[in-house]
C-alpha cells in the first residue's frame, strides 16, 4: 500500500539522475561507531566536482520473485554465494528465509527454490533442514546432478550441510561439519565446489568470536579457517589456519568480511578485507594444496585496538567481492571506507562516505594512505553515487546499511574476458519515511579491467522499481553470450529491520515481506557502445565471417591485422560456455587464419570472438 501510494503522488513529477566521471563529496564527513552510530565527529571534505553523463537506464530486464522473506539480514557485509546458473540454462537460488512476523524468527533457516529451465518451483514456505534453526546459507553444484548448501547456526555449534544426488527435487540429506578442536562452534560460512564433477568442496568459516558466544581460538577472536573434501563432502581435510591468516598478523577477523571467487578449474580464490585488516587474497592453482597471499591494500592498524587514536583514514568497509577470468586472473571490489579508533577501542565508520574499490591481479598493491582523487586517476575508483545530489540531503534520511553509500559488490567475468560489476548504492528517491533508497548499479570493463565504460547502468531503473529497496545483490558467475542473471533483496523500506535494536540506528524498524527476485540483465545495456568519451575502440585489425557457414566439417577464419599483436581466438556456445580456444601467441602485420574442425562440436550456434591484445570482434558460426 505505502508503494502504491508512492507511486500516485510521484505521478506529478519526474526524478532525474546524474552520473560523474569520477567521486565528488562536497559535505563534511560524519563518522559513526561501527555497531553503535552516534553524533558527527567532523571532517574534510574530498573529491572534485567534474562535468556529468547521463546514468544509464533502461526496462530490458526480466525478474521474478522466488521467495518472500521476513529476515532481512542477508549478510553483514559481504556477500556469499547465493546463486548459480548451469550450463542447461536451470538456476538455483537461496536465501535466509522466514515468515515470521514476531521479531523471533524461529523457523529461520534456507529458503531454496529451482528453476527448471522453463520455470521457478514454488515459492518455498519452509526451510530446507528439517529441525535445525540456520541461517547464512551458501550454495555450489554436487557432483553430475546434484547441489550441496552450508548454513551455520550458533556460536557453540556445528555448520550444518544439506546435500541431495539431484538438483530441484527429492529429499536433504544433512550432516554436521563441526568446529576445530578447542572452538565452541563456526559462524558466516562460505563455500563454492571445483573440478568438472564438482566434487571437490571448500569451506571457509569463522570461529566463534566472543563477542557471539565463542572464544579466543589460536590467539585470535574469530579466525578466518578452511577446510576441503575431495568426495563431495563425505570427508574431510580437517580445518587449517592458513599461513598468513594467523594471529601474527592479525588480531581476528569480522563475520561476513570474506568471499569466494567462483573456481576456475584448480584455480581457487578468495577475498578478506575490513576497515581494520588488510584487504588481501589467497589464492590457489592447484585445487587447494597451497596457498600463496597477495595484499591489495596494507591497512595499517591491524594490531590496534585502543590505547590511542588513529585519526580520520580512508579503508575498506568490509564489503567485498572476486571472481577469476578465463586467464585465471583475479578481479576483486569492494566498498570504499572512511572511519577511525578513539583511545577506548571504539572504531567508528563514516555515513557519507562513498566510492567502490576495484583490483585485479596486474595491478600494483593500493596505497596505505588512500585517496580517492589518485585512485580514481590510476582506474582504482570505478563506482560511485550516481545522483549528487545525494549529499545535499542531510543525513539523518541515511539509511544505515554500515559500510560506503556504494557497497555490496558482486561481480563476473565472461568468457570474452569482459568485467561487470554490480552493486548497490544509495539514490535520493525517499521510502515513506523519508530515508534515501537504494538501488542495483552495474558498470563494465571490455579489456579485462584496464578500462571502464563511462556509464554507470541503474540496473533497477524502471519508473516502477524508483520507490523500492534493493539490497545484497548476487550475481551468477555463469553468463550467456549477452545476458547476466543475479538475484536480490528488495522491499518498500530503507536499511535493515534486523539493526533496528542498535542504538541510534537509522532506516526501517517495522518487520516487512522482502522479495528475494531474479533478475535478467542484457550485457549491452550495461555497455552501451556509443556513450561517453570512451567509446569502443579503433580495431586495427578485421575479422572475416567463417567459411563455409553453416560448418559440416572444417572453417576458415580469416583476420587481417594492420599492426603486430598478440592474436588469439575463443569460441562459446549460447550459453556463454567455452568450448575451444586457439592462441596464435605475437604475429605481424598481414593475414592470419583460424581453421576450426566443426565436426568436434555438436550441431547448433556458437560466437567466435578473435582478440589481438586487448581489442576484441566477435561473430556468430553455425555448426550443422
Amino acid at each position: 500500500m505505502k508503494r502504491a501510494l508512492l507511486l500516485f503522488f510521484a505521478a506529478g513529477f519526474i526524478v532525474s539522475a546524474t552520473a560523474q566521471l569520477r567521486p565528488f563529496l562536497n559535505n563534511p564527513q560524519s563518522p559513526v561507531k561501527a555497531l553503535k552510530p552516534v553524533a558527527q565527529m567532523g571532517g574534510e571534505a574530498v573529491g572534485v566536482q567534474t562535468p556529468n553523463t547521463t546514468v544509464a537506464s533502461d526496462a530490458t530486464l526480466a525478474d521474478e520473485v522466488i521467495m518472500t522473506t521476513t529476515y532481512d539480514l542477508q549478510t553483514n557485509s559481504t556477500n556469499q554465494q547465493r546463486m548459480f546458473r548451469y550450463d542447461d540454462g536451470t538456476m538455483a537460488g537461496v536465501a535466509i528465509f522466514s515468515h515470521d512476523n514476531s521479531g523471533s524468527f524461529p523457523e529461520r533457516g534456507t529458503g531454496y527454490n529451482y528453476f527448471d529451465g522453463t520455470s521457478w518451483g514454488t515459492q518455498p514456505t519452509t526451510r530446507i533442514e528439517a529441525t535445525t534453526r540456520t541461517g547464512w546459507p551458501a550454495y555450489a553444484p554436487l557432483g553430475p546432478n546434484g547441489e550441496i548448501v552450508v548454513a551455520h547456526s550458533s556460536g557453540t555449534l556445528p555448520l550444518y550441510i544439506n546435500r541431495r544426488d539431484i538438483r530441484g527435487t527429492g529429499a536433504w540429506t544433512q550432516t554436521e561439519l563441526a568446529a576445530p578442536v578447542d572452538a565452541s562452534g563456526l559462524l558466516w560460512p562460505r563455500m563454492v565446489t571445483s573440478g568438472d564433477d564438482h566434487m571437490s568442496v571448500h569451506v571457509f568459516a569463522l570461529t566463534a568470536p566472543t563477542g557471539n558466544g565463542g572464544v579466543v581460538w589460536n590467539d585470535m577472536d574469530g579466525a578466518l579457517v578452511y577446510n576441503r573434501s575431495l568426495d563431495g563432502g563425505d570427508t574431510w581435510d580437517g580445518w587449517v589456519l592458513m599461513d598468513g591468516m594467523t594471529s601474527s598478523e592479525y588480531l581476528g577477523f569480522g563475520g561476513d568480511t570474506y568471499a569466494w571467487a567462483q573456481p576456475v578449474g584448480n584455480t581457487l580464490a578468495f577475498v578478506v578485507g575490513d576497515s581494520f585488516n588488510d584487504e588481501f587474497i589467497m589464492k590457489s592453482t592447484d585445487n587447494g594444496d597451497t596457498w600463496t597471499k597477495t595484499i591489495i591494500w596494507d591497512c595499517p592498524y591491524d594490531f590496534w585496538a585502543g590505547g590511542d587514536t588513529t585519526g580520520d583514514f580512508y579503508n575498506s568497509d568490509g564489503s567485498s567481492a572476486a571472481a577469476i577470468g578465463p586467464d585465471g586472473k583475479v578481479h576483486v571490489l569492494f566498498g570504499f571506507g572512511r572511519g577511525n579508533g578513539d583511545e577506548a577501542g571504539n572504531k567508528y565508520w563514516t555515513i557519507n562516505n562513498d566510492g567502490l574499490i576495484y583490483w585485479n591481479e596486474d595491478m600494483p598493491e593500493l596505497p596505505q594512505v588512500m585517496d580517492p582523487d589518485e585512485l580514481f586517476a590510476s582506474g582504482n575508483y570505478i563506482g560511485w553515487v550516481p545522483d549528487t545530489n545525494v549529499f545535499y540531503i542531510p543525513t539523518d534520511q541515511y539509511a544505515f546499511y554500515y559500510g560506503s553509500m556504494s557497497s555490496m559488490p558482486t561481480l563476473v567475468v565472461d568468457d570474452a574476458n569482459q568485467v561487470f560489476a554490480f552493486w548497490s548504492g544509495m539514490t535520493i528517491n525517499q521510502d515513506p519515511d523519508n530515508f534515501l533508497l537504494r538501488h542495483i548499479f552495474a558498470r563494465a570493463s571490455v579489456d579485462g579491467g584496464a578500462t571502464w565504460r563511462d556509464n554507470i547502468y541503474d540496473v533497477t531503473g524502471e519508473f516502477v522499481q524508483q520507490w523500492t529497496e534493493f539490497a545484497y545483490p548476487t550475481v551468477a558467475s555463469q553468463t550467456t553470450y549477452d545476458k547476466i542473471y543475479l538475484i536480490d533483496q528488495d522491499d518498500d523500506l530503507a536499511g535493515v529491520y534486523l539493526k533496528s535494536s542498535n542504538s541510534g540506528y537509522q532506516g526501517q524498524m517495522e518487520i516487512t515481506n522482502n522479495n528475494i527476485t531474479l533478475m535478467e540483465v542484457d550485457k549491452n545495456d550495461i555497455i552501451e557502445w556509443g556513450v561517453g568519451v570512451n567509446n569502443k575502440p579503433a580495431e586495427t585489425f578485421t575479422v572475416a565471417q567463417n567459411y563455409p557457414n553453416p560448418v559440416t566439417g572444417r572453417s576458415v577464419i580469416s583476420v587481417k591485422l594492420t599492426q603486430p599483436g598478440n592474436l588469439s581466438m575463443s569460441i562459446v556456445n549460447v550459453v556463454g560456455q567455452q568450448v575451444m580456444r586457439l592462441e596464435k601467441g605475437t604475429v605481424n602485420t598481414g593475414n592470419q587464419q583460424f581453421v576450426v574442425d566443426g565436426s568436434t562440436l555438436p550441431a547448433g550456434i556458437y560466437f567466435y570472438t578473435v582478440t589481438v591484445n586487448k581489442q576484441s570482434i566477435t561473430k556468430r558460426m553455425i555448426v550443422e
